[in-house]
């Protein structure tokens, strides 16, 4: 069977435009995760965080994230009034933003809140803590592995 140059150029044709449709579909119907559902406010905002990173390393004794037995222990800087201590802390599941949790800070008079890992699956994590201290922010962060 001969199939003349006429037939083949349509065939062509019909065959990229099924394709390019079933692309155009399967690009609009995939997830796409942003870190942050407000990312053009946070980029705004982008000269107040470096401040806050800024006066937390200028810091006599810095904020202290670290992991012990089955908890992330954050150990707040004893040189302050843990009454005055506020703010929240964020955990970013990078590969799972379903999984990302905001949690208040409540330190005790050791200065110091532990948060059970035990809801958290294993894995990389990062760990945001933005803080207030006698009215004055800071804002630390680091990565955690989650055994």
């Amino acid at each position: 069977m001969k199939i003349s140059w006429g037939v083949g150029i349509t065939i062509s044709i019909i065959v990229f435009m099924l394709l390019s449709i079933w692309l155009i579909y399967f690009s609009f119907n995939q997830d796409v995760n942003l870190v942050r559902d407000d990312y053009y406010e946070a980029e705004v905002q982008y000269n107040e965080t470096m401040e806050k990173v800024k006066r937390t390393n200028e810091l006599k004794e810095n904020l202290k994230i670290s992991i012990v037995e089955n908890n992330i222990q954050l150990q707040f800087p004893n040189n302050l009034n843990y009454k005055n201590i506020g703010g929240n802390i964020f955990l970013y599941r990078p590969s799972e933003r379903n999984l990302d949790l905001t949690i208040p800070i409540k330190i005790d008079s050791n200065f110091t809140q532990t948060i059970p890992t035990e809801k958290l699956i294993s894995g990389m994590w990062k760990i945001k803590v933005d803080w207030i201290a006698d009215s004055i922010s800071y804002l630390s962060d680091e990565i955690i592995m989650i055994q």
